[in-house]
């Protein structure tokens, strides 16, 4: 509005004209007031007042003119580009070496105001490193969740293994396993690049003029310390060294200056940073519970259930309900094909003779050739169920032969002996795996401690001895 106000009314000054004038005002003072000085008496009781305003007006308008100096500079640096920081280093190292330079100048101010722009740097780049590790786990969380749900409807889908009323709840799980890692993957990644990594690439591009600033420092700290070294042989450097090294102290008192603030400013544009972060990651666990509580709700057989779950001990009674009600009807209705085999693997367990149930004490056993008679029937073909040494007509009394274990088996069935490579078991009977293979599996046992573990183990994980 001033600039349309002032159209037609003047030709000499424009906005900008009269913006400037302050300034420049300041620094014709100190010319008004030796003028001043120069024609009042000596006795005259102004006098001496006007000779100490004449010299703080001189330091105001010579703090300005450096201030001036250090800007203009600053700008030239920012757009100069041509030397890397390492061809400086270099370059220093050269005159150092062949006595062009004098000692290092060592500024511990602003050495440490740069480890601290060198280390606010290194942790939005940090920060960045984490979200892109976080990001990636929570997809093959995902990842794994789809794999787990596929595989496990392939399992109660097909024809022949195992019948199961509900396949319509496997189905919804898989759904939602899919729905995790195709949709809220995606928004996942939406929201992390606009709210974190778009602000850490502009967090990080504030840092970009301030190090070509301190690069062209490093640069005329070489030409500051070959003028020291030439003024200390006794010699005058030349007019342009002397410029250079003289720009190295503008240059080093602007950063001194100008840093803490860079910091502070720095420092909360970071806080804004980690706080869309927190935003972000609040935002997602919402989604996930969300779509978690939808698939609760369909599969849950009371959908009007709003019981206090919210204290430890009601967690686990509702998940108790929850197994009782959903899993343990599922785990009934499975029906093995070969029941015989059933029996058999039951009975190698040594926690149940028959299909009726198990019991704590049953799983605290430890099953052995001699106590099992189902095992000793069927697999041990009329083995005596004793281990007297005295009997010569007990079979089992000794093993069939030795092996060495070459591969780390640790399954944690019960009917399974987890062994590790290198150690030495002694096998009691040889058995033929699901296609009839003879001596793919053998019943084995091994001694840990005052204790004799017994159980299957592949025979290609073994070799005998």
């Amino acid at each position: 509005r001033c600039a349309e106000q002032l159209q037609g009314r003047t030709q000499s000054w424009d906005l900008g004209s009269l913006l400037i004038k302050p300034v420049q005002r300041v620094l014709k003072y100190p010319l008004l007031l030796k003028e001043l000085s120069s024609i009042t008496p000596p006795d005259d009781l102004d006098h001496e007042n006007l000779i100490t305003a004449t010299i703080e007006i001189q330091k105001v308008a010579d703090h300005i003119n450096e201030i001036k100096r250090r800007k203009d500079i600053v700008e030239r640096i920012v757009g100069d580009k041509k030397k890397t920081e390492m061809n400086v280093v270099k370059a220093h190292r050269i005159r150092q070496v062949t006595g062009l330079a004098a000692e290092a100048t060592q500024d511990t101010i602003f050495d440490t105001l740069y480890q601290k722009f060198e280390d606010q740097q290194e942790l939005a780049r940090q920060l960045a490193r984490d979200i892109q590790t976080w990001v990636r786990q929570v997809k093959d969380n995902f990842d794994n969740l789809l794999e787990f749900a596929t595989s496990l409807e392939e399992v109660y889908s097909s024809f022949g293994g195992v019948r199961v009323r509900s396949m319509n709840q496997i189905k919804e799980f898989t759904k939602l396993a899919s729905n995790f890692r195709m949709v809220i993957s995606r928004e996942l990644d939406t929201m992390i690049y606009a709210y974190t990594y778009a602000k850490i690439e502009g967090f990080l591009a504030v840092f970009e003029n301030p190090t070509q600033v301190i690069n062209k420092r490093g640069q005329k700290l070489l030409d500051y310390d070959r003028v020291r070294g030439i003024k200390a042989r006794g010699d005058i450097p030349d007019k342009t060294l002397q410029e250079s090294a003289d720009m190295y102290v503008s240059i080093n008192a602007q950063l001194v200056e100008e840093l803490p603030l860079l910091f502070n400013l720095t420092r909360q544009y970071f806080d804004i940073i980690v706080g869309d972060l927190a935003m972000v990651q609040t935002r997602f666990y919402e989604m996930t519970c969300r779509e978690w509580n939808k698939l609760m709700q369909h599969l849950r057989q009371d959908p009007n259930d709003n019981r206090d779950n919210s204290s430890f001990d009601a967690i686990i009674a509702n998940y108790q309900r929850e197994m009782n009600n959903h899993v343990q009807p599922l785990i009934d209705d499975i029906m093995p094909l070969n029941k015989e085999q059933w029996k058999m693997i039951l009975a190698n367990r040594g926690t149940m003779m028959d299909l009726g149930g198990t019991t704590d004490d049953d799983h605290s056993k430890v099953t052995t050739p001699s106590q099992n008679d189902d095992f000793s029937n069927s697999r041990s073909q009329g083995y005596s169920e004793s281990s007297n040494n005295n009997n010569n007509n007990n079979n089992l009394a000794e093993p069939a032969f030795e092996c060495v274990v070459i591969h780390d088996y640790l399954e944690p069935s019960m009917e399974a002996l987890s062994v590790r490579k290198g150690d030495v078991i002694q096998v009691w009977v040889e058995d033929e795996d699901e296609q009839g293979l003879q001596g793919a599996w053998l019943y084995a046992s091994i001694s840990v401690g005052h204790s004799e573990h017994f159980g299957w183990v592949p025979s290609q994980f073994c070799r005998r001895l």
